[in-house]
């Protein structure tokens, strides 16, 4: 069974997704990430690479720091 995109999603890339679940600090590992891309009916395989997921995974990392602080 496929899942349905929402539909604020439908133009956006699974790359432009992982960015802004990142940037939120909700999920904790690139394993979450890709969980939740696939929840939202994204394909997860478009992240790939040493150097992208290190970015997200700082990104989400100081997501989770700013709202610690808040």
């Amino acid at each position: 069974m496929q899942k349905m995109m929402n539909p604020m999603n439908a133009n956006k890339t699974a790359l432009e997704r992982a960015f802004e679940i990142a940037g939120t600090g909700s999920c904790q590992s690139i394993a979450d990430l890709r969980r939740q891309l696939i929840r939202e009916g994204f394909d997860h395989h478009q992240l790939a690479g040493t150097l992208l997921m290190k970015q997200l995974v700082e990104m989400s990392r100081k997501a989770r720091a700013g709202s610690a602080d808040a």
